[in-house]
């Protein structure tokens, strides 16, 4: 279990930013988004990687999203089926329910609204969005430590611990106007992801949040990303993924270190790895990944880059 996180943690911290003509923002963002993830589900899905991986362990995989999969099982969401995209936006702070998440894809509003009959799994608030409009919230009592959800449409839904979210996402949809960060150089790297990465991120050095996923990234490397300012990526899925990582420090000495700390600390998780044998594959697969990692960049610019290629997944993949 513990390797399939590092793995995850692996994909997800090893992502970039590629060119792409910018891209619009979803109008239900939080101002004070500081870490954001975009999973592109129906891309990766449709990906020749998906479709290697299968079913099965995409679901895996998707277990490890920020509360997603509790929330779709009490909503009866198919994560695959159902879910075209999941984005995840919160502040630097690691107060567990700040935060907003937006699923999109194709929802049935009536069906929730039967399932929230059940008022030991549910409770259902009414809020005022203005004068005229009010919208009802539905309390998700066993998704972690409970969920305050709304179904915007068939199309959407916005899901937070905390209900002020969902209401402030709600309001600020209806205003029409354009979602405007608080950080501006966050903005700006989430407004540069090219939409049709499998999954892309954008956070401020040091907003990395704590949990048992997270928690096996090396400290040495937390600590050299805490130094540095924007954090920005993507992975691309095709017959294989290929991961890039871009971040500026504050300044080239704090660059060169967080190079030289990222560079060290990688070679002790290979060589952590070493010791575990060559009988399970999915030690082998991180250490071939592993393996591809280079660490470069100029002056304030720190650069990561791997790749999982298509012969390695399909030793994975084979029974």
């Amino acid at each position: 279990m513990r390797l399939r996180l590092a793995l995850t943690v692996f994909v997800v911290a090893l992502i970039a930013p590629a060119a792409a003509p910018a891209a619009d923002l979803d109008p239900h963002l939080p101002p004070d988004t500081e870490r954001y993830l975009d999973v592109n589900v129906k891309q990766i899905v449709a990906s020749p990687v998906g479709k290697k991986l299968g079913r099965e362990r995409l679901l895996e995989l998707l277990q490890y999203l920020p509360a997603g999969s509790a929330l779709m099982k009490e909503l009866d969401v198919d994560p695959l089926d159902d879910v075209d995209r999941l984005q995840a936006a919160a502040p630097a702070s690691n107060e567990g329910d700040k935060g907003l998440m937006i699923l999109t894809g194709r929802f049935d509003a009536a069906k929730i609204k039967k399932k929230a009959e059940d008022k030991d799994a549910f409770a259902t608030h009414e809020v005022k969005l203005d004068d005229k409009a009010s919208h009802t919230l539905y309390e998700v009592k066993k998704a972690g430590k409970g969920l305050f959800v709304a179904v915007v449409d068939n199309k959407t839904l916005l899901a937070s611990g905390e209900k002020e979210y969902v209401v402030a996402a709600l309001k600020q949809a209806r205003s029409d106007r354009k979602p405007a960060l608080k950080d501006k150089e966050v903005q700006a790297v989430m407004e540069k992801a090219d939409a049709k990465l499998g999954v892309s991120l954008a956070m401020r050095g040091g907003a990395l949040p704590r949990s048992d996923l997270l928690d096996l990234v090396p400290r040495a490397i937390r600590n050299a990303l805490d130094k540095v300012g924007v954090v920005g990526g993507g992975a691309a899925f095709t017959n294989e993924v290929k991961f890039e990582l871009v971040a500026t420090a504050r300044d080239e000495d704090g660059a060169k270190a967080a190079r030289e700390t990222v560079t060290k600390g990688l070679d002790l998780v290979k060589a952590g790895l070493g010791f575990l044998g060559n009988e399970n594959k999915l030690v082998s697969l991180v250490r071939e990944v592993l393996d591809t990692v280079k660490v470069g960049g100029k002056g304030k610019v720190v650069s990561f880059s791997a790749k999982l290629t298509a012969d390695v997944l399909d030793d994975f993949t084979k029974e």
